[in-house]
């Protein structure tokens, strides 16, 4: 038997395979982080800021230039734009700690916070962060009241998806005792939780803007009409962003090495 007849055979089945592995390993491999600044710490300038140092070396009621009770600031400057940060134990934000770093961004409210970027490749997107709520403090036990927000990413043609609907709630129960929980605790300042979305899809060239929108509910008066919107909160931090590249691209691969196989053929 002539076994150089099946060579032909072989060369067709390597190629395959060969197309198999590249088109399982894109299909696989996500690009490159596309949010720029997801934790916040390049939205305004945190070095020198005004806070009270504990005897224990720890932070308290950290601040900026203007500090007050409150020293949230507007999204002034970088990549973001609307909602506002705070500093890691600020106040306002119940003593929080940043997930990472010393800042953190935050929707109130009716606020939407966001980012616009360009699309480097065309691919299914998955977007993850970690969200929290301020606790209660003293006898005022709104302001840990769990907040609904959605995620939205809309293109530059207006077409938006949405990533989905979540909501941010307070680590360790919200009621104020005197030393918690959560408004003093270890667990109310440094817990986060995980959040994630996938699904949605993106052009390459294309311009988008990725929005964190708060849901707060709006007041009413006895007669139905809108007073004001619930004093509600959520805290985000370590947004990330990005793309698996569509399969078509991986399919193409692996059809060239197919074709290749056949002209050796």
């Amino acid at each position: 038997m002539d076994h150089r007849k099946s060579q032909p055979h072989r060369n067709v089945t390597h190629a395959i395979a060969i197309g198999s592995v590249v088109i399982a390993a894109i299909a696989g491999s996500a690009s490159a982080d596309i949010i720029i600044d997801g934790g916040f710490e390049n939205q305004a300038v945190v070095q020198n800021n005004r806070y009270w140092q504990q005897a224990n070396g720890a932070r308290w009621g950290a601040g900026w230039s203007n500090w007050g009770w409150s020293s949230w600031q507007g999204n002034f400057s970088g990549a973001w734009v609307g909602g506002s940060i705070a500093y890691t134990e600020e106040h306002g934000a119940g003593w929080k700690w940043a997930h990472s770093g010393d800042v953190f961004g935050i929707i109130k409210d009716r606020q939407t916070m966001s980012q616009t970027f360009t699309a480097t490749e065309s691919g299914v997107g998955t977007l993850s962060w970690f969200d929290a709520n301020r606790a209660a403090w003293r006898n005022l036990d709104w302001y840990g009241r769990p907040n609904d927000y959605s995620v939205t990413i809309t293109d530059s043609l207006g077409n938006m998806q949405l990533i989905g609907n979540y909501t941010s709630v307070v680590a360790g129960g919200n009621s104020y005792s005197g030393s918690g929980p959560g408004w003093w605790t270890t667990e109310g300042k440094s817990t986060w939780f995980a959040k994630s979305g996938t699904g949605f899809t993106m052009v390459a060239g294309m311009s988008y803007t990725l929005s964190f929108n708060s849901l707060s509910p709006y007041n009413y008066d006895a007669g139905g009409n809108i007073t004001g919107v619930d004093d509600r909160t959520t805290f985000l931090d370590d947004i990330s962003l990005t793309v698996i590249p569509a399969p078509g691209t991986a399919a193409l691969l692996g059809l060239g090495g197919l074709l290749a196989a056949r002209r050796r053929r």
